[in-house]
């Protein structure tokens, strides 16, 4: 018996606004507009503030709410400490913390900390005292790693101080610098005058807290340290920096500089524009690797992301970003800075601007700046985002081939892939004259759906939104689930019904492969899950998915399913050399493993790949060059992706030791290292 086919979902109204950002393109302005602004603010009461409005009863027709989670961090100083700047103390917003002793009968330590909400809790205090919005901050209370903020007001209100609150954020961290005892201490076991006075003047020129220990706290340790890093641990005594991370960063470098001068070496400094830097280092580092090694000189350059973030202290005197310092021997710092300026002259630059909804900016910004750090060094590629809270969708890419600009933007915009959207919808279960679900007359007060939303943001992670009686959802793919089940389980409509839907987003590249043959799996799962699913073009490199089920459990249902068919895959590098041979008369040897394993395998030739990737630059390491060979199936598949790639490098470990893929049942069981 055949299934009955999805019908598609009736839809409440939701207009979105028309503003565009003013300062980016109209064309990907437009999209962005089109798909991640957000809903107009309702009719309100004119006289009547946030706070009024809530104790006077309204119900969240007349008031918009928004609850998430920022990463939490505490930090405490150092158990033991030889030193300390006059100003280690300044930014701490609580000078005083106890920590009992393991014994009971001991007296209880004073040990000072700061977190990295002082600026956040000021904001919300400025935001209450103007009563047009309600807000508060709350820290988890299990883990004590996030922190959640809950808005409520109109909706532009609620709109406009949300992204307030982001630029408010920052985080905070250490960072250390060893140093050697006769750098340290004079005759008489002192700290040198000239070295006090000089860290004295770094903390306050980065606004640091800069302490000295001779105990390095064992969380401080790399987790596979390098040789240097090594170098660094066994120092007698450790210079801690204490801040916001653009500032430790920053400040880290005028201490590496200290101990260079104190040595005796040569710093000079050249200033290269910012957005070049990662062009000019190249792939992993390795033009200014081969730079140090050949002059025997260090290098140094500023943090990859500065001023995404806020700052502890922003009184701070302005920063040069454009600086790169050279220390060696004065010949070798001449020598090298000869070989960046012929960098300089020789690197091209091509741009490019792509658009990634300002929701999905925020939420990388906050949780995957680490991704984007390694996608910049793996890439040699400067990657311009938004600060944090800015409202702006479009995110610039700069390299020195086109080809390494669509490689960084499709890795950029496969990270917004781990994102989940969704949306849980109440309603009447009857629908208006233009076919539009009819929303439920009345509605909690205000206060109760922030409680609620206060509460299922803390324990799922995810960001979620309630206006005129639908909860939108933000996060990745299981706090988003997470906090849609929880929002099922709210008691504020035992009699009303829903509908939930959750959108996907996707790269262009896999949508013949989700959609199936004649959209087979896309049909199959419409019908077994009484689904609804639309394709929804977005921008170039991506388009979204959506799936629209009348009911918790179908959607549930129906997202396994689609979650199943999404393309799991690997990627790795072949030399182009032997793809023919892999590959095999016709394609048949390919189309072998490819059953085998039930996976789809492509090669990429040299006209896709700039000639970097061919094994040409000697300076290159394997991991470092591009992969052009791509593994890919249906995430249910998954575990046979690692046995087709060693396949494959079967194959080539027997072509690299002479043999012909006609006589592959002899071939030697050794593999390439990669």
């Amino acid at each position: 018996m055949m299934s009955p086919a999805p019908i598609e979902p009736a839809t409440p109204v939701v207009v979105t606004s028309s503003s565009t950002p003013n300062d980016s393109p109209a064309s990907l302005s437009t999209i962005a507009t089109a798909l991640s602004a957000p809903p107009p603010p309702p009719p309100s009461i004119p006289a009547a503030s946030a706070a009024s409005a809530e104790s006077s009863g309204l119900t969240s027709y007349d008031a918009m709410t928004v609850s998430f989670s920022v990463p939490y961090i505490v930090l405490f100083e150092p158990a033991q400490n030889v030193f300390a700047s006059s100003n280690a103390y300044n930014l701490w917003n609580d000078p005083q913390h106890q920590q009992q002793q393991q014994s009971l009968s001991a007296a209880p330590t004073q040990l000072r900390s700061f977190d990295n909400l002082a600026s956040i809790q000021n904001t919300i205090s400025m935001i209450n005292r103007e009563e047009n919005v309600v807000a508060s901050v709350t820290i988890d209370k299990r883990s004590r790693k996030m922190a959640t903020i809950a808005l409520s007001g109109t909706s532009a209100a609620v709109l406009t101080e949300r992204a307030r609150v982001l630029r408010s954020y920052y985080e905070i961290g250490i960072d250390h610098v060893g140093i050697d005892t006769f750098q340290l201490l004079n005759k008489e076991g002192n700290i040198q005058k000239l070295v006090a006075e000089q860290l004295e003047a770094i903390a306050n020129f980065t606004s640091t807290s800069i302490f000295i220990t001779n105990t390095l706290d064992p969380s401080l340790r790399p987790q596979n340290p390098t040789a240097l890093d090594m170098e660094e641990i066994w120092k007698p005594y450790h210079i801690l920096t204490y801040g916001d991370l653009d500032s430790i960063a920053f400040a880290k470098t005028r201490l590496a500089l200290l101990i260079d001068d104190l040595n005796g070496f040569f710093i000079d400094r050249i200033a290269v524009p910012f957005s070049t830097h990662p062009l000019l280092a190249g792939r992993e580092q390795a033009n200014f690797q081969k730079i140090t090694q050949d002059t025997n000189t260090k290098l140094y350059t500023p943090t990859l992301f500065p001023c995404v973030h806020a700052s502890m202290d922003d009184s701070h005197p302005r920063r040069e970003y454009d600086d790169i310092f050279i220390v060696g021997q004065e010949a070798s710092v001449d020598r090298a800075r000869d070989m960046i300026d012929d960098l300089m002259r020789k690197t091209p630059v091509y741009s490019k601007d792509f658009v990634i909804s300002i929701a999905k900016i925020d939420h990388i910004l906050l949780h995957s700046i680490d991704k984007l750090e390694d996608l910049s060094r793996k890439n040699a590629a400067f990657i311009q985002f938004p600060y944090l809270g800015a409202a702006k969708p479009v995110v610039r890419v700069q390299c020195a081939s086109n080809i390494f600009v669509e490689n960084t933007i499709r890795a950029v915009a496969k990270l917004t892939t781990e994102i989940y959207s969704a949306g849980y919808w109440i309603h009447e279960g009857r629908t208006d004259d233009e076919g539009y679900l009819i929303q439920p007359k009345s509605l909690p007060p205000t206060r109760s759906i922030r409680d609620a939303l206060e509460r299922i943001s803390a324990t799922s992670t995810a960001d979620i939104s309630f206006l005129k009686g639908i909860f939108e959802v933000l996060g990745e793919a299981e706090p988003a689930k997470s906090a849609i089940s929880q929002i099922r389980g709210l008691p504020f409509w035992p009699n009303e019904e829903h509908q939930v839907r959750f959108r996907l987003e996707l790269s262009v590249d896999q949508r013949e492969f989700i959609a199936g043959k004649k959209n087979g799996k896309i049909n199959r799962i419409m019908s077994t899950a009484l689904a609804w699913i639309k394709f929804v073009p977005f921008t170039e490199y991506n388009f979204f998915v959506d799936l629209v089920v009348p009911n918790y459990s179908g959607a549930l249902y129906g997202m396994q399913l689609l979650e199943e068919e999404l393309p799991a895959e690997i990627s790795f590098y072949v030399p182009e050399t032997y793809h023919r041979s892999i590959i095999g008369p016709s394609g048949q040897q390919i189309q072998q493993l490819m059953r085998k394993y039930n996976v789809f395998v492509k090669f990429s030739n040299a006209y896709e790949q700039p000639s970097i990737a061919q094994g040409d630059d000697p300076t290159l390491s394997e991991s470092s060059r591009i992969d052009n060979v791509v593994v890919r199936c249906p995430a249910k598949n998954k575990d046979s992706l690692e046995p087709a790639k060693e396949e494959i490098f079967e194959l080539l470990s027997f072509l690299i030791n002479g043999g012909s893929t006609g006589s592959r049942g002899h071939h030697s069981s050794g593999k390439l290292r990669r």
